[in-house]
């Protein structure tokens, strides 16, 4: 598969994911877990290829960044949570992007596309210019 296939493919399983938390209720806590679970596998990713100490903790910095920020989406701010979905394609392209890294082939890729459509998605559903926001379930 090539790179900008996996990113076309990300992006359908990006979509698919938003549209299955729209449908399982409670959507924001889905994305929020969402946000925190992508973070936490580049540090799986890095644990099993036996990654040096500071590649771990800069992962684990990650988990505890993009943790922070789904919080920041459950309390009340939806748009957070758009916001680290974005962050997210910057922590693939600019700490996975590059070859050699631990994450599998074509993972970054995937995951830039999927990062994408969750975060369009949210904006979708929660932003509204003026002020006005449609519930996005909590």
């Amino acid at each position: 598969m090539s790179a900008s296939l996996a990113v076309v493919v990300g992006a359908v399983l990006g979509t698919l994911f938003a549209w299955l938390a729209r449908w399982l209720g409670g959507e924001r806590r889905v994305w929020a877990i969402g946000l925190v679970v992508a973070a936490v596998l580049y540090l799986l990713f890095a644990a099993v290829a036996g990654a040096g100490a500071e590649a771990l903790a800069l992962e684990l910095s990650g988990v505890v960044a993009f943790g922070a920020v789904a919080g920041l989406g459950l309390a009340g701010r939806p748009l957070w949570l758009a916001a680290g979905w974005g962050a997210h394609v910057v922590w693939d392209v600019a700490l996975h992007g590059r070859a050699g890294g631990y994450a599998p082939p074509l993972y970054p890729e995937l995951c830039i596309g999927f990062d994408l459509a969750v975060a369009a998605f949210i904006v979708s559903r929660v932003w509204r210019p003026g002020g006005a926001r449609p519930g996005a379930g909590g």
